[in-house]
Order: structure tokens, then C-alpha cells, then sequence
């Protein structure tokens, strides 16, 4: 039989979406076998910022591990996203829901980030993860042998020991900067993002013609920028980025920006939006920055580890920032468990981790970029895409014409030429994306693994590695390779 749980002690840094997420997965995944501690340097919990996407590819986590029952009708489900041109008329659209349930399993939810913070932090505690505030880091020393703790000191002299330490704190990572103290995060454009929060009762008041939106998301393109819009807070709130360039790259946040200069840039849109961008009172600009590729995310001794923004931070136009963090944590979270229950080891689990993420997530970076170029089209492109994702509004009708039909209908499906510029009109790629599952994705890795360093029977095909995992929680050792070593109908 397999040895019991190891009682490991996981330390994370830095309480944001994805190292919540991360500590939620790996007492999930551990059935609360190793402890799970947070140090988080702020004083008090919380996250700023305005709306982020829950696209399917993290509303299943959220779902796995009862988030969504937390955040209950905080979370929007958005009908359409509605690509619309300066006059704000609708050039393309993409239907949410129920395509997006139909197609990838999850919903595309819209959520404030403090809603989706607290419900993180929330299922974090009942999961039975120890979040400490006002605990910043200032020294981490993991230049141990194999098998000692990591040991941290924070600002208050305040001492820890961890078997594992995940690096979750971010763009200004002290984690990253002891490993690879060289790696600064930089701006590879002079893109930046405003963001805005109003209630849908001012909004309405002042703008009248803004209920026109419904229930959609709502995007203006125009050649050095863009507008997204989307409703939040259980539809109580209007959420906008307004995406746009400076003659200088921005590295930092900039508080109390000029609004009318932000006016200003927007001038040519379509007068609803702009109507609504009068009424925002105070707004930050917010750099785009990106790290890496780097060559590793972990120490030498594979006992330290990055996640998130601090290994791989990228520009917001795929909506993926967030939701890859959070994968990092699902994956990081499966892996220890197998660690845990005496699968693999440790820098086994690290290695996996590694290999697996480090590729994709580099490929989301590329991703989000490109992106960015495609809806900041400059005239003679935005020409081009534009013509080629015309027949685009006509799939959302024919996709409810699928599923309206009864059993007399002939069916029918979208115009095979449609393409969706915003979910990048390429289905493989979409899918790849929208529809990755990171634990379902970190049980393969452990998988493929196993088989390829363990001996397996040339009649059966068995590795002995995959018997062991599969039947070693109820079978003595000396049974393993009976079935790997098996022979007719002898088992």
C-alpha cells in the first residue's frame, strides 16, 4: 500500500486571486493533508481594481471548489460581446450564452475583483488555509539540502519554515528577486489602461440611451485603443477599461489621472460611451507590463516556486492575466497531492510543473498581445478584419435556430466562413484556451511522467509506475506488477 499523507507545510507569498486560489487547491487536492499558510504583507485583505473576466477556463475551478456559492449572483453571465465600430455600430458579435456552456462546459462570468477576492479568501479559510496579514518578506533563504525547510523572515522579525514556498506575490515579487534578482518586469509598448466603476442607477439617470447595452459586453475599437464595457455586481455596477497609448511607456500606477484628457482621447466614439465617460469622476492608469519567458520559475533545489504575475505577467488583452495565475495554483495544487500521497517527490512535482506550464503559458502571453494588435487595427487592417468577420453576426441566428429546432427541422449551423476576431476566429485556438482544465491537465503530466520513467510489459502495456498509482492505495507493495506482468486471462 502507498505510505500515509506526508504532513508537509506549503508556505504562499502574497494573498492575491491566484495564490488564494493556489492554497484552495492544494488542501483540496490534499484532503487538508499538509498545512497551507499565506503571508501576505498588506495589513488587511482586499483587491483593487475594478471588473475581470471569469472565463470557462477558471469559472470550472470556481465551480469545483464552491467559490461560485460564495460569490453567489455577484457573478454576471453576459449574453453577447458586441465588437462595435467608432459610431458604435455592431460589426461582429459572439454569443456568451449559452454557447459558451454548450462549447466549453463553464460559463463567462463578470465579476468586481473584490467580490471574487473575498469569495477566494473565504473558501481559502473554510478549506482550513492560515492567512497572516501584515507579514511582509525580506528575507528567504533556500539554499538547503534536500529534504530542509526553507526558511523566511518578514519586517517584524517574524520567522518561518516551509517545505514548499510558492512565490504569489506579484508584478513587484520578492520571490523573483531572490531567485533572479536580473528580471524586471517592463512595458513593451507605450499601452496603458484606465479603469472605471459607476452605478447603473447614475449611469441610467444621466444617460438614458445606456440601457440600449442590456446585458451585453460591449467593445469600441478605434486605431490606438479601446473601450470594453460590461456590467458587475450582480448587474448594480457599469465596469469599463479604456485602453490607450502615451508617448511614454508606463511602468506604474499613476493615481488621479486628468479625466478630460481621457475625454479627450476618446472624442470620436460613439456618443453613448463617451456620455458615460463624462461622468467618471477620478480614474489610475495602469501599466501593461510583461516578465519573461524565463528560463526557469523555480530555485536549483526546486523548493521555491513562482506563480502568477510574478513568473509570467502579461497585457490584459485576452482577459487571461488573472485566470493563468490561477491556473499556475490548480496545477501547483494537483501536483503536491500526488507528492503528498508518495506518487513523486517534490522536485518531481516541481519539475512536471515546470514543463507543462511554462510553454503555455508563454503561448497565452504571445496571445494576448497579438490580440491587442487585432483590435487596435490601424485603418488598412481594421479594413481587412473587419470584411473577413462580417458573416459573424449572422452565427449567433444560426446558432439559435440550432437550438430551437424540433425533430422535423433540418439542422443547420453557423456560416462556416464566420469568424470571431475577438475570440480570435481560430476554434482550435479558442479551445485550447477557453476550454483548458489545469487539473485535469496536471493528472496527464503526472501520468505521462510516471510511464516514461518506470518499466512497463511489453504484453499488457502496463507500467509498473501506473499500477502503482492506480492500486497502491489498497494493495501491500509486493502486489504491484501483477497486473503490468500479467500473462492471458490470468490477472
Amino acid at each position: 500500500m502507498q505510505e500515509p499523507p506526508q504532513p508537509l507545510h506549503i508556505g504562499l507569498i502574497g494573498a492575491g486571486l491566484g495564490g488564494l486560489l493556489a492554497s484552495i487547491s492544494i488542501s483540496h487536492s490534499t484532503n487538508r493533508a499538509c498545512r497551507v499558510t499565506i503571508l501576505e504583507a498588506a495589513s488587511q485583505l482586499g483587491e483593487i481594481g475594478a471588473g475581470i473576466q471569469m472565463t470557462p477556463n477558471v469559472s470550472r475551478l470556481l465551480i469545483r471548489y464552491g467559490v461560485d456559492k460564495i460569490i453567489g449572483d455577484d457573478l454576471v453571465q453576459c449574453r453577447n460581446i458586441n465588437m462595435r465600430n467608432t459610431k458604435g455600430e455592431i460589426i461582429q458579435r459572439t454569443e456568451l450564452y449559452p454557447k459558451t456552456v454548450r462549447e466549453f462546459g463553464f460559463p463567462w462570468w463578470m465579476v468586481h475583483r473584490h467580490h471574487l477576492h473575498t469569495g477566494l479568501a473565504e473558501a481559502a479559510r473554510r478549506h482550513g488555509v492560515e492567512i497572516l496579514v501584515g507579514e511582509r518578506v525580506v528575507k528567504i533563504e533556500y539554499e538547503k539540502e534536500l529534504g530542509e525547510p526553507v526558511e523566511v523572515v518578514t519586517e517584524k522579525g517574524n520567522k518561518y519554515s516551509f517545505d514548499l514556498l510558492i512565490g504569489s506575490d506579484g508584478l513587484r515579487s520578492v520571490v523573483r528577486k531572490t531567485l533572479f534578482p536580473e528580471v524586471v518586469p517592463r512595458a513593451p509598448t507605450n499601452n496603458a489602461a484606465y479603469r472605471a466603476v459607476l452605478p447603473y442607477d447614475y449611469v441610467y439617470e444621466k444617460v438614458p440611451e445606456a440601457r440600449e447595452f442590456g446585458n451585453d459586453i460591449d467593445v469600441w475599437s478605434l486605431e490606438k485603443g479601446y473601450i470594453i464595457q460590461y456590467p458587475i455586481a450582480a448587474g448594480r455596477d457599469w465596469n469599463a477599461v479604456m485602453s490607450h497609448y502615451r508617448d511614454e511607456p508606463v511602468t506604474d500606477v499613476e493615481e488621479d489621472c486628468d479625466m478630460k484628457e481621457m475625454v479627450e482621447y476618446y472624442k470620436d466614439l460613439d456618443p453613448r460611451i463617451l456620455n458615460i465617460l463624462k461622468l467618471v469622476p477620478t480614474s489610475k492608469r495602469w501599466p501593461l507590463l510583461i516578465t519573461g519567458p524565463l528560463n526557469s520559475w523555480s530555485s536549483p533545489q526546486k523548493n521555491v516556486v513562482l506563480m502568477g504575475d510574478a513568473a509570467h505577467s502579461m497585457v490584459n488583452h485576452l482577459a487571461q492575466g488573472a485566470a493563468t495565475s490561477m491556473e499556475d495554483g490548480a496545477f501547483l495544487g494537483r501536483v503536491i497531492g500526488e507528492v503528498v500521497r508518495g506518487v513523486i517527490s517534490m522536485p518531481e512535482a516541481i519539475d512536471i510543473y515546470e514543463k507543462a506550464r511554462m510553454p503555455r503559458v508563454w503561448i497565452k502571453q504571445q496571445a494576448s498581445f497579438v490580440m491587442g494588435s487585432i483590435y487596435m487595427a490601424d485603418p488598412e487592417r481594421a479594413a481587412y478584419r473587419d470584411a473577413v468577420t462580417a458573416d459573424a453576426v449572422k452565427e449567433t441566428s444560426a446558432m439559435a435556430d440550432v437550438r430551437n429546432l424540433n425533430s422535423h427541422q433540418k439542422i443547420t449551423g453557423p456560416d462556416p466562413n464566420a469568424h470571431s476576431w475577438n475570440l480570435w476566429g481560430a476554434p482550435e485556438t479558442v479551445q485550447s484556451i477557453f476550454g483548458y482544465d489545469a487539473e485535469g491537465d496536471a493528472d496527464f503530466a503526472v501520468l505521462k511522467y510516471l510511464q516514461e520513467k518506470s518499466l512497463w510489459d511489453p504484453e499488457t502495456g502496463v507500467s509498473h509506475a501506473l499500477e502503482q498509482k492506480w492500486t497502491g492505495w489498497y494493495l501491500p507493495k509486493e502486489h504491484v506488477g501483477r497486473i503490468a506482468n500479467s500473462r492471458g486471462n490470468q490477472l
